[in-house]
């Protein structure tokens, strides 16, 4: 396989609640990646007056706030065997090429998870090949929120007139032991006693170990293989 010719290109929208661990799953699949941060600035006394700049341009002291949209889009899906393997462009000069049986580009969209930026949500999914929805496995409210973006999803599903594959991720099951940790029986009965059209899957994670992440994204990114090559 000639890597040198252009790759189909997927995109992918991470959604999910402040804390559920969106960011530190993206760098715990590729190390350091680039963050994108903003400050909402305030001029005097009068709220209503933002501006949005670059927290490395910004001058001021303190936010109010920050948004955090982090986009890795130097990444490319490799299989081999039916086994996936994650690579960034910088790193695929050692793999065997000719026992690669597809590949192709991923843009991975992490989104801010406070609902008061719902709206880049609802701008960013437009035209996602998968979405994975991250939660706080010990925060009820991050289980709940799973709803909303079920609902997001099928939104776009509906626009664009075809199904789009979800994962969702149950994270910090590390805290379990210390009784924190509400898991994906209690994400279920949350979810199935609402949504009951859609076959969905669970995943208990950490980002403790990202080899716990190996499985489900094996599965999905084959997945995703066999539409980019059919």
């Amino acid at each position: 396989m000639n890597l040198l010719e252009p790759l189909v290109m997927k995109k992918i929208t991470i959604l999910g609640t402040t804390g559920s661990g969106k960011t530190t799953f993206l760098e715990a699949l590729f190390g350091n990646i680039e963050k994108n941060d903003v400050a909402r600035r305030i001029f005097g006394e009068i709220s209503s007056n933002l501006d949005f700049t670059p927290l490395k341009y910004n001058n001021f002291a303190s936010s109010t706030t920050t948004i955090s949209l982090n986009v890795v889009n130097s990444v490319i899906i490799l299989t081999r065997f039916n086994k996936v393997l994650l690579r960034k462009y910088d790193k695929i000069e050692t793999l065997d090429f000719e026992s690669i049986d597809s590949a192709f580009q991923v843009i991975m969209n992490d989104l801010p998870g406070q609902d008061r930026f719902d709206f880049m949500q609802d701008i960013v999914i437009k035209g996602s090949d998968l979405v994975i929805i991250m939660a706080d496995g010990t925060n009820i409210s991050s289980l709940e929120k799973i709803v909303h973006y079920l609902e997001m999803v099928k939104m776009e599903e509906v626009r664009k007139n075809r199904n789009i594959p979800i994962i969702i991720f149950i994270n910090k099951s590390d805290l379990r032991d210390k009784g924190v940790y509400l898991g994906r029986e209690t994400a279920e009965r949350i979810v199935f006693s609402l949504i009951v059209d859609r076959e969905l899957v669970f995943y208990e994670t950490t980002n403790l170990d990202a080899n716990c992440y190996e499985l489900p994204l094996t599965i999905i990114f084959n997945y995703l293989a066999m539409q980019a090559y059919s």
